[in-house]
């Protein structure tokens, strides 16, 4: 094939098969689209919370204890180097958090079919819900310490809610691409 005959060159002419094939709606894409939201919101979150916790539990800002290195000054070892502990293994869990999000992301708006992937998102997001009601019912005090009462509750159902909704739908039709083969 010559340099005029590829595609884009100034010979080159589609065939039926490429023609046909750019013409035809790529289905999913709308629900592929729709699918990531949650992870994305939750990802945004995670950002917020690495953010808040490098300004606080590092620099000390809206404490009275000052900087991490300021209050370690003068301490016993022992103590600062559990604190310390302490302290990184609270910042991990949102980049653990982050991370996950990020892979789940790219999982999720891939176009092969991920059946296992979908189904335990769906039960993850429906195990939360099932936390957030339980939380608000039997333990109100607990959620209202974590910020997690009134409309902040409400927003964090509908995330879950939107998560397993959309988990659900995407299992749906990952189960029907496999019966036919795609």
């Amino acid at each position: 094939m010559g340099e005029a005959e590829r595609p884009g060159g100034p010979r080159w002419k589609p065939s039926e098969e490429e023609v046909r094939a750019a013409e035809e709606a790529h289905p999913g894409f709308g629900l592929r689209l729709v699918s990531i939201i949650p992870f994305g919101l939750i990802g945004a979150f995670s950002v917020i919370a690495v953010v808040a916790w490098f300004a606080v539990v590092i620099l000390g800002q809206g404490t009275d204890r000052g900087t991490l290195w300021a209050w370690a000054s003068g301490r016993p070892a022992g103590e600062v180097i559990t604190q310390v502990a302490l302290a990184v293994a609270l910042g991990l869990i949102p980049v653990a958090l982050l991370v996950l999000c990020t892979w789940a992301t790219m999982r999720g708006f891939d176009t092969e079919p991920a059946l296992y992937f979908w189904l335990f998102t769906e039960v993850t997001f429906a195990a939360l819900a099932l936390a957030l009601v339980l939380g608000r019912v039997e333990y109100p005090e607990s959620m209202r310490s974590v910020a997690l009462s009134g409309r902040e509750w409400w927003f964090a159902l509908a995330i879950v809610g939107f998560g397993m909704t959309t988990a659900h739908l995407r299992a749906a039709r990952d189960r029907k691409a496999l019966a036919r083969g795609d």
